[in-house]
């Protein structure tokens, strides 16, 4: 029997991990936001609904056997404590359908300012909203004992890469290093999960190599063609460096991407 996947969210992770699923034999329901953006997914055979966080799911033909919650909480506008609460209503209305599983994309901006080798075992110590909501997210989905989070660090992939955030200005923090993972690595681990493999509630996934901002982005945006970043002297702050070690075996996947030099600069 195939397993029934629902994946809350189709966007720009999202929308390929939908595809690779439905490619790998699993039947995949997902949502998005606007009927273009449905009629879209249609089109490449991918069943999809219009949902908008804060309202109620539409009815599904069958309770999922897990669901991906992969909905950011947006940069602008964010109102923390009502994302919080739609997010928790969704978990708690998932679940009271049946679903089985439920594996909440969360991020590494829950570890704030953490200096040193960040584990998954690191305390979580949040700095922004959006990554204090994350927490709170994250210990609700945890204490019904059916859920998985996956922490992902900055990603970089098709159409996505901070570069170009960065490109030609003058910026702060050059010694810091990056914690960055690529589409593809994140796809390919919650594929892992999809499949049922290890038992770790708490993963969280970055490259294995961590260089300086500065080395990274001026090579990034060297690679581009862009305008190259500044960075201002005397800042020898190495910050946080995120070690997926332990996510890695847990789930028993090597990365494509363990050195982000190695990742392609799609902008």
């Amino acid at each position: 029997m195939k397993k029934n996947i629902s994946i809350i969210g189709l966007g720009w992770l999202g929308e390929p991990l939908a595809r690779q699923l439905k490619g790998a034999g699993y039947q995949v329901w997902g949502s998005c936001r606007t009927e273009q953006k449905k009629q879209s997914l249609l089109a490449q055979g991918l069943e999809a609904e219009i949902f908008e966080l804060g309202s109620r799911l539409p009815a599904m033909a069958s309770p999922p056997d897990l669901c991906v919650l992969n909905i950011p909480p947006g940069r602008k506008n964010l109102q923390p404590q009502q994302f919080v609460h739609n997010m928790q209503s969704l978990i708690d209305e998932m679940l009271g359908r049946g679903c089985e599983q439920i594996l909440f994309i969360s991020t590494t901006s829950v570890y704030g300012q953490s200096s040193g080798v960040v584990t998954e075992e690191t305390p979580p110590q949040p700095d922004t909203d959006s990554g204090q909501a994350h927490v709170e997210i994250e210990r609700h989905l945890l204490q019904s004992c059916k859920g998985r989070v996956l922490r992902l660090a900055g990603l970089v992939g098709p159409g996505r890469h901070p570069v170009k955030h960065l490109s030609g200005k003058t910026v702060d923090k050059g010694g810091q290093m990056v914690n960055l993972i690529h589409q593809f690595d994140a796809l390919q681990a919650i594929g892992a999960i999809v499949a049922g493999r290890g038992n770790l509630p708490v993963l969280h996934l970055a490259a294995a190599a961590h260089p300086s901002r500065e080395s990274f982005y001026t090579y990034a945006a060297a690679s581009a063609g862009l305008p190259l970043p500044v960075f201002l002297p005397g800042d020898t702050d190495k910050g946080k460096k995120i070690d997926a070690s332990a996510t890695l075996r847990d789930l028993r996947i090597d990365l494509a991407y363990a050195d982000p030099m190695t990742m392609p600069v799609q902008l």
